[in-house]
């Protein structure tokens, strides 16, 4: 008579008593530890403590490592499942067998692939030897895989993710893939045989001269590569003429491929802000490891931030012998919504560069705080988005900041104050800009001295306001680096600590105090909105509103900028059209002697806009950057609308 007892053992190495009629009570215990072994085996490829009843510890470690090699050496989790135990009856000469089911599940997180694993089953037979007292595995590779020789060819294959796209502020792709030339050198076509190092250096010399890279570094590249490699140089547009066809045709093995990658509308299309998309580097390998050789990631920018959001999932495909055991099709990156506006942006870039020093606009609405434009230009090339990262001494336009903190002490814009051509404190002579108005000089009303721009005013009120006053009310009004826009970004550092001297130099933008172009555009924000802003440049999944300044406060600052257009320092606004201009200039003096010169500063509100103009260097606020505000909020009106 025979008969079967079955059980199951979910967990690697669990035991379960089994009590055999036939076999000892530790041949039942010890079928739960070989099968674990077994199974420990199978995910490690070492079958040296393994008993074997056929075949080679050998054979099946080759059947492992065939099947794992290929997956960028994975190994799965193998665990027991059911065991059924076939015991003869006590007369028979047959010993005792057992078949044990095992699971087989791969992690292929490393690869990309999230929420999801490669399972199996398998079943391997063991047979009870009396002798020796041990369960001994009577299997071949099939307990790999079902069917499994051992030998199959094992490929992995992944199918990149759709990239997602960067919108604009009206819902429109303003990223997406565009069709591009990957230009290089295919080194298969630089002979008939193996080039030799003399012809691919050459080759790569003259590619390099053809397309401006690096000639030595490009032919470094080249050579360091396999002799069937092609080896890109750089990727151009498919619609640029910057290199043609004959010109590659006269330059051995160089060659273009046709290919798609995620592009602005022009090159020059907020390339910083925006990032791009490239290869995969060792250095991302290792810090990402579900990152592959061949995927592409988002280097620098909004690409960089967000790429996760905008990546996806690879799909995946694993095959045997040509036939595919799994497959996870690639699921698409998430588009990323942004406040930028393309025309604004173009206004903007057009601006800044056609200045011949490094200059920076950035364009914020107030209503939400959306980054309409923000623009930088550098005579040098340089790769620093100086509108977002870069800080300066605000000069003038800091005394909106400092106002607040005035405000708060109880002035208001029509209180009566003392604007003496100069002033000293803690033994320092602080005076007012060359060709100050003789008529402000005396005592007027504040908002008559913020319009001209009185700095002894300022530098006097060091007395009645504290540094940690100022540098509250520089938050109140957006200067928070806590609070990002969706790319790195420094607003401005306004220390609480200063004394003396350089705390009457700060409250009119001198001495410690520094604001990017960004930070003082939301200053401009904030008081526009009535309310502290927290401007973003990728739309946040909340809206996001600070509760710093009051209403009231923003509008005895907007009263207090009011006169700079009516008859301050940007009488030249009255001609704008639309909405009165609220607006503020600033120059801040930096070096000495023949070495001086000076930052040139404008921040304005318009209706729901808000505008900070720099140059990094100029004649004062009001002659140098005014006419580019005039010329920026007249183009925004013809794209905004009144």
């Amino acid at each position: 008579m025979r008969f079967s007892s079955s059980r199951s053992a979910p967990v690697l190495g669990v035991a379960a008593l089994l009590i055999l009629t036939g076999c000892s009570e530790d041949a039942a215990e010890l079928i739960d530890r070989d099968a674990a072994s077994v199974a420990e085996a199978l995910g490690t490829g070492d079958f040296a403590e393994v008993e074997l009843r056929s075949g080679s510890s050998e054979e099946l470690s080759d059947g492992v490592e065939n099947l794992h090699e290929p997956l960028d050496g994975l190994s799965p989790e193998v665990t027991v499942g059911e065991i059924e135990v076939d015991e003869p009856e006590d007369d028979s000469p047959q010993p005792p067998t057992a078949t044990v089911e095992l699971h087989h599940s791969w992690d292929l997180e490393s690869l990309g692939v999230e929420d999801d694993a490669w399972e199996y089953e398998t079943e391997a037979t063991f047979i009870y030897s009396e002798d020796a007292e041990v369960w001994q595995l009577d299997a071949g590779p099939e307990i790999i895989y079902p069917g499994y020789r051992g030998y199959e060819a094992v490929g992995l294959s992944t199918v990149p993710a759709q990239r997602g796209r960067i919108m604009d502020d009206d819902g429109t792709a303003m990223v997406y893939d565009r069709d591009v030339l990957r230009i290089g050198i295919d080194k298969t076509q630089l002979s008939d045989g193996v080039p030799d190092e003399e012809t691919q250096r050459e080759a790569a010399e003259q590619l390099a001269e053809l397309v401006d890279i690096d000639a030595e570094g490009y032919a470094e590249t080249v050579l360091a590569h396999g002799d069937e490699a092609f080896v890109e140089a750089i990727v151009h547009r498919r619609d640029s003429d910057a290199v043609t066809a004959a010109e590659l045709e006269a330059i051995p093995g160089a060659f273009a491929h046709e290919d798609q990658m995620p592009l602005a509308e022009s090159a020059d299309f907020a390339p910083l802000l925006l990032g791009r998309v490239g290869p995969v580097t060792a250095e991302h390998l290792e810090e990402n490891p579900a990152l592959m050789a061949g995927d592409s990631i988002g280097l620098g920018g909004l690409q960089s931030i967000h790429d996760e959001q905008l990546r996806g999932t690879p799909g995946i495909s694993i095959e045997m012998d040509g036939r595919t055991v799994f497959s996870r099709d690639a699921e698409s990156g998430e588009d990323l919504e942004t406040a930028m506006n393309p025309r604004m942006q173009d206004l903007a870039q057009e601006i800044v560069d056609d200045q011949d020093v490094p200059a920076s606009l950035v364009a914020i609405r107030p209503s939400d705080g959306g980054i309409l434009a923000a623009a930088s230009h550098s005579p040098d090339g340089g790769q620093i988005e100086h509108a977002t990262q870069s800080t300066y001494a605000p000069g003038s336009t800091f005394k909106v900041v400092s106002s607040l903190a005035m405000l708060r002490d109880g002035l208001t814009p029509d209180s009566e104050v003392s604007c003496p051509n100069t002033t000293v404190v803690n033994g320092q002579e602080f005076g007012n800009v060359p060709g100050y108005p003789e008529e402000y000089v005396g005592t007027i009303p504040f908002r008559d001295a913020v319009a001209v721009s009185c700095n002894t005013l300022f530098a006097t009120s060091s007395d009645d306001v504290t540094s940690e006053e100022v540098a509250q009310a520089a938050l109140d009004l957006g200067l928070d680096n806590e609070v990002g826009i969706g790319v790195p970004a420094i607003k401005g550092s306004v220390p609480e600590d200063s004394e003396d001297n350089l705390h009457a130099a700060n409250l009119f933008g001198q001495g410690e105090v520094e604001a990017s172009t960004l930070g003082m555009a939301t200053v401009a924000a904030s008081i526009g909105a009535g309310h502290t802003v927290h401007p973003h440049l990728a739309v946040p999944e909340e809206p996001r509103e600070g509760d710093g300044l009051t209403e009231q406060e923003a509008e005895d600052l907007l009263t207090l900028m009011t006169d700079t257009t009516d008859f301050g320092t940007l009488e030249t606004m009255e001609s704008v059209p639309g909405e009165h201009v609220y607006a503020k200039t600033g120059t801040a003096e930096v070096g000495s002697g023949d070495d001086a010169y000076a930052h040139t500063w404008v921040i304005a509100v318009q209706g729901d806009l808000a505008v900070a103009i720099f140059l990094e260097e100029g004649e004062f606020g009001g002659s140098t950057n005014g006419p580019l505000l005039h010329e920026f909020l007249s183009g925004a009106h013809d794209i905004l609308g009144s």
